[in-house]
């Protein structure tokens, strides 16, 4: 057996054994919908509504969207502290409101925050330091 029969026998090895992995792990897939019970209408109106941008999970009821965190605000002196508010666990501080959400966006997770008046908004004001 010479080298190009080699390299050809090589090539072929590998393209029968892709293409019965291929098949090997589409039939265990096409099981795994059956057993689900997951119709190919179902997956045709999936694909439609990704596509569309229509999708969206439901959550839970009684679940809440943790990206978004109540704070209240505190000044003492020239300092500003964040608390959440459910729990008041401190967040952060800082001498001015550019200060304080830097500190907030480095110690959260990207997340939404929000500050109601009543717990202190009006300090995020830029003349109010």
């Amino acid at each position: 057996m010479d080298m190009t029969e080699l390299i050809i026998a090589g090539l072929l090895g590998i393209l029968i054994g892709w293409q019965a992995a291929k098949r090997v792990h589409l039939q265990g897939f096409r099981e795994l919908l059956r057993a689900l019970k997951v119709t190919e209408a179902d997956l045709l109106r999936a694909m439609i509504k990704i596509q569309s941008g229509e999708w969206q999970l439901d959550a839970p009821e009684g679940t809440k969207d943790e990206t978004v965190v109540d704070v209240k605000l505190e000044q003492v002196g020239t300092a500003i502290y964040a608390y959440r508010k459910s729990d008041d666990q401190f967040l952060a501080q800082g001498s001015d409101a550019d200060s304080l959400i830097a500190r907030l966006n480095q110690n959260l997770t990207p997340c939404k925050v929000v500050v109601a008046q009543e717990d202190g908004a009006d300090l995020l004001q830029k003349n109010n330091t």
